[in-house]
């Protein structure tokens, strides 16, 4: 059964009218005055044909009743009383003229050239929410005329509604229609028939019409009407009495949940659904009682959005300005916050370039002190005559010799010397015991210990000869290294990392070999004092440096004296993990970027006997300008959770001020600086001054928290204004609607047309 049409009181009616409809090519009768040239559609009760009007020329459809019984002219008669009634009226399809005694009978009415709503909607789809709206409103002030004159349509459907040239709707079928006093039921069609309306003993109500046209309405704008179900369909098909039909119709509506599907269309706001829903309520008590009540709500509706932008306009007015005045207040506040923010962020950067070039200048004040010291030993003359004597000694020489290859450096297991070569062994003996290696001692000890002197703190003094042999050493802690050559030793080349050797073969520890490595074999042995690569500590797993002089006797070196120092003790500054200094070896090699000095690996110092191996090896990228966004790669470890924040850091060169003393320090130099050619030269180390970036705003976040707080609160007083302005005016708005409302909404079962009483056919 299709979605439109309409209900009938008997079977043999459905019967006749499906076979109407088989021969649609040959109208039921010829009318004198009219040519009738085109089907234009069949229904319960008949069939309907456009035609020619001879005299005008006028295009009309001629209705025609063809079930050629009695009640065919009772039925023209109830028809054509209605469309007497609404003659003239511009909502309804007018009547033109009546075959009474035709057989069959028929009425002429006007020819609506654009079709149905249906056709519309089965060739367009659905309408836009304004457009639907804009019609629902025509159909509805058409059915309030028909409610007004005492009829009832009780057939309501988008079949029935014809449009216009000018798509104004016509209301048209009257077959279902009843009159106000009426108490015989009507039915009308499935999915636009009210609930309560699907009852052979139902009285004719308004609310019939009024689910017809929420219905109608949720058809335009889903494109199907409420409730509508396949399989709820085919069951009602397959009753087979018109009763049972009927009440599947009715229980499946009662037991289905109310449609929702308008709401969620594009254009229908809460209001229009709402109507939507009330109109097609199943509870009729739920609905609009009459069609005026559904026009009321409609313009409630409407007058409620037209007064919406000046209610809009009267609530968001004030907010728009205060607002206004929000922004300026905002952007004073935020320009005032930035520019404090930036002169606090200046002032921070003008203090870490301050403090990095500080402790720069402090750590180049140590080098040199390190440098003037061993320097002073290497120029000493009671010093360089117990060298001379030890040097120039023929069976120490040979003895140097013997155990000058670095192959040959002396193995230690737990404190024990281990040798396996006896020559290498003897000569160690020969030199160990010497007076002449043993007269130095004594200049290195006191350099290590004697405090009066103010030597600065060392790890270790130590001598090596022309062979690169460690003649004479004085440690703070046990020393593993004497008479072992360290003739790759950037100390004593002056090289930027430490020469390798691979033996060759043959070459072993047994086999007491005299050859050395071709750049030993060179004697690159340094000329000028000079600062080492960094080394790791074997006892605390901290850096070291060494500081070394040459041992010059007649224009050549003939070896060298060293210092070493612990980076860890090189610069005294204070630090914590909110302001603090590090010390980073940026010159080539493989340890470049090495941080050698820092607060984490002081702390762990002085808590455990020797830093973990991740920690000491960590690096660093050193900025060449200062930077807000610098995080400490000590952050990243465990152990390092202080540091783990975004900070400021500034980043200053270590250099010292003297005359050039290798070709490498000349491509190092900037400018001369003093009339005698001292110049600075960069050491390749570079101190970073680091301060976080929270403690550095934190007086700025400080007033900005104070200041939003403030202005919080003054939008929270404004808005509290605003608000109770709004409830105040909605209040007055809506009561005054409500008041309005209580005329129009449903105040009993029937309509308050249920009572008129008009004149009808008997």
């Amino acid at each position: 059964m299709a979605a439109d049409k309409t209900q009938h009181q008997s079977q043999d009616a459905l019967d006749k009218a499906r076979d109407l409809s088989l021969e649609p090519t040959r109208p039921p009768a010829n009318i004198p005055g009219y040519v009738l040239d085109q089907f234009l559609g069949s229904g319960a009760y008949g069939e309907v044909w456009r035609a020619t009007d001879q005299k005008t020329g006028r295009r009309v459809a001629v209705k025609f009743y063809t079930q050629r019984s009695a009640t065919d002219v009772q039925q023209l008669a109830q028809e054509v009383e209605k469309l007497v009634v609404l003659s003239a009226d511009r909502y309804v399809v007018q009547l033109l003229d009546v075959g009474w005694t035709a057989q069959p009978p028929y009425y002429v009415m006007d020819f609506i050239e654009q079709g149905s709503l249906e056709e519309q909607l089965q060739k367009h789809g659905v309408y836009s929410a304004d457009e639907a709206v804009e019609l629902f409103q025509e159909i509805a002030q058409g059915m309030m005329h028909l409610h007004g004159k005492g009829i009832f349509h009780c057939d309501l459907k988008p079949a029935n509604v014809l449009l216009d040239e000018d798509a104004k709707p016509r209301v048209a079928d009257f077959g279902q229609s009843r009159l106000s006093g009426e108490r015989s039921g009507a039915l009308g069609t499935l999915y636009y028939m009210a609930p309560e309306q699907a009852d052979l003993n139902a009285v004719p109500d308004a609310r019939w019409d009024v689910y017809a046209l929420g219905a109608i309405l949720y058809r335009m704008l889903t494109g199907a009407p409420p409730y509508l179900c396949e399989a709820l369909t085919e069951k009602i098909e397959s009753s087979a009495a018109i009763t049972d039909r009927l009440s599947a119709y009715r229980s499946a509506l009662k037991e289905s949940p109310p449609p929702t599907e308008h709401r969620s269309v594009a254009g229908v706001d809460r209001s229009l659904a709402d109507i939507i829903s009330r109109c097609i309520a199943f509870d009729p008590n739920d609905r609009f009682s009459s069609i005026q009540s559904v026009l009321f709500a409609l313009k409630q509706r409407e007058s409620r959005r037209e007064r919406r932008p000046l209610l809009l306009l009267g609530i968001f007015g004030p907010l728009l300005l205060m607002g206004m005045m929000s922004l300026f207040g905002g952007w004073a506040f935020n320009q005032a916050t930035t520019d404090t923010t930036d002169a606090v962020i200046a002032k921070a950067k003008e203090s870490n370039e301050f403090k990095s070039r500080l402790a720069a200048r402090t750590a180049a004040e140590q080098i040199l002190e390190y440098f003037r010291v061993v320097e002073q030993l290497a120029k000493d003359e009671v010093f360089l005559q117990q060298f001379d004597k030890f040097d120039s000694n023929p069976d120490l020489q040979k003895a140097r010799q013997i155990i000058a290859n670095p192959i040959h450096n002396t193995l230690y297991e737990q404190g024990v010397r281990i040798e396996t070569n006896p020559q290498v062994a003897d000569a160690r003996k020969t030199l160990l015991e010497h007076p002449d290696r043993g007269a130095m001692v004594p200049a290195l000890t006191k350099r290590l210990y004697d405090r009066d002197q103010d030597y600065p703190e060392a790890s270790s003094w130590f001598i090596n000869d022309r062979e690169g042999n460690q003649i004479c050493s004085v440690f703070q802690a046990d020393n593993h290294t004497l008479l072992n050559n360290y003739a790759f030793r950037t100390y004593f080349t002056g090289e930027n990392r430490d020469l390798s050797y691979e033996p060759e073969k043959g070459d072993s520890a047994a086999a007491p070999e005299t050859r050395l490595p071709d750049e030993i074999e060179d004697r690159n042995i340094i000329r000028q004092p000079h600062l080492s690569a960094i080394f790791l500590s074997q006892a605390t797993n901290t850096w070291k440096v060494a500081f070394s002089a040459p041992i010059v006797r007649e224009g050549k070196s003939r070896g060298i004296v060293a210092v070493t120092v612990e980076l860890g003790d090189f610069m005294e500054f204070p630090n914590d993990t909110e302001q603090y200094v590090m010390l980073v070896d940026n010159r080539d090699g493989d340890k470049t970027q090495t941080i050698l000095e820092h607060p984490l690996l002081t702390a762990l110092r002085k808590s455990q006997s020797a830093i973990p191996p991740h920690l000491s090896e960590k690096t660093v990228d050193v900025p060449k300008d200062v930077v807000l966004d610098f995080f400490d790669p000590m952050g990243d470890e465990k152990e390092g959770g202080d540091y783990r924040k975004q900070s400021i850091a500034a980043s200053a060169p270590v250099t010292i001020k003297r005359k050039p003393i290798s070709t490498q320090e000349l491509t190092k130099v900037d400018e001369a600086t003093d009339n005698d050619g001292a110049v600075s030269i960069d050491t390749g180390l570079v101190v970073l001054a680091v301060e976080g970036y929270p403690r550095v705003i934190e007086p700025v976040d400080s007033l900005k928290d104070r200041l939003l707080k403030l202005l919080l609160a003054a939008l929270l007083i404004l808005a509290t204004v605003a608000f109770g302005m709004w409830w105040l005016v909605n209040r007055t708005l809506q009561s005054s609607s409500q008041s309005a409302a209580r005329m129009f909404g449903p105040a009993s079962n029937q309509s308050w047309l249920t009572d008129q009483k008009t004149e009808t056919l008997k």
